[in-house]
């Protein structure tokens, strides 16, 4: 659990078994052996089919966050399984780390830091920093946490806002109106035009490395690319010779493809990265919440409770 508030929930109410390592035939030896009700994992755990075969009692499975693309959300729903993701009690810190992430970007933080500390004050002259102040900020996805985004950069910096999303709704106009944004079903009308472009789209199988050689050679040689979403939506590797061949300027990175990422991830050797380990959704206020909905919520799914953060809710009623 990403914070001890909500494990005191759940070991109240039940035996909690911990593994604090993802072992997948280990975790298949306990479901054998022992009688287990539901499931709540972090990612890098995956719920897997071999997994789920062993799942002879249980009931729900969560995950700690909004994503769902470690779980086998489609063979947990043949198996009867309600399958869980948190609320989105973590967009106000997703969306503050994605500025960060744009601001570190674009002020050369890390940089100007590491060489400070070195004793080079002198680095200073000639490199130059960048504002945001009007310039032209690109949003792909339109969900809770670009939208604050949007908010933050529009009001904080007056950028001029334009947003990729697949159809174009009226709640979705009323939204980009009361946001004062611009929205276009043209992805490469977002990259052509944007001095910066920060990803919000979940991770399947339509966005798996969508993000790739393609839209790097429209970007802007000064653009920015960040991403707080999923590391799989990026082709990773056409990012570092996007970077090396400047075609872009920076990027902002918190999530990898795979994750913990190797020590060799050709991202480290790269100064134009500034790169967290995914920890965008985690504040401290955020972990908190999130945890203790978690748990409350998955031992309402496992007493039968209908819940609107079961995923999986339609299908189920389906196969019944």
């Amino acid at each position: 659990m990403y914070h001890p508030d909500g494990e005191a929930i759940l070991n109240k109410i039940a035996h909690v078994t911990k593994f604090e390592t993802f072992n997948e035939q280990e975790i298949i030896d306990f479901l054998s052996k022992n009688k287990v009700d539901g499931i709540i994992l972090r990612a890098p755990a995956k719920i897997t089919p071999a997994i789920l075969d062993a799942c002879k009692d249980v009931k729900a499975i969560s995950g700690a966050g909004v994503g769902l693309d470690n779980i086998d959300v489609a063979y947990a729903t043949k198996k009867g399984i309600r399958v869980l993701h948190a609320p989105k009690v973590n967009s106000q810190a997703t969306a503050e780390h994605a500025v960060s992430l744009i601001l570190a970007a674009m002020k050369d933080i890390p940089l100007f830091h590491n060489e400070t500390k070195q004793g080079n004050f002198g680095y200073r002259d000639g490199n130059f920093t960048r504002e945001l102040y009007q310039k032209k900020l690109g949003l792909i996805g339109f969900g809770s946490i670009a939208q604050k985004v949007a908010k933050i950069m529009k009001y904080g910096f007056d950028m001029d806002i334009i947003v990729y999303v697949r159809t174009i709704h009226e709640e979705r106009k009323r939204i980009a109106e009361s946001l004062d944004v611009e929205l276009t079903m043209s992805m490469d009308e977002v990259f052509q035009k944007s001095d910066i472009v920060s990803l919000h789209i979940p991770l399947n199988n339509k966005t798996k490395e969508l993000i790739d050689r393609k839209y790097f050679k429209m970007m802007k040689p000064s653009a920015v690319l960040i991403n707080t979403a999923r590391g799989g939506v990026i082709n990773e590797d056409d990012l570092v010779s996007a970077l090396k061949n400047k075609q872009i300027h920076r990027a902002g990175i918190d999530v990898f493809d795979n994750e913990p990422p190797a020590k060799d991830h050709p991202f480290f050797d790269l100064d134009e990265i500034v790169f967290t380990p995914h920890v965008g959704g985690i504040s401290l206020e955020a972990a908190r919440a999130m945890s203790m909905i978690t748990a409350e919520n998955l031992a309402k799914a496992i007493n039968g409770e209908e819940l609107e953060t079961i995923a999986n809710r339609k299908e189920l009623t389906n196969i019944k």
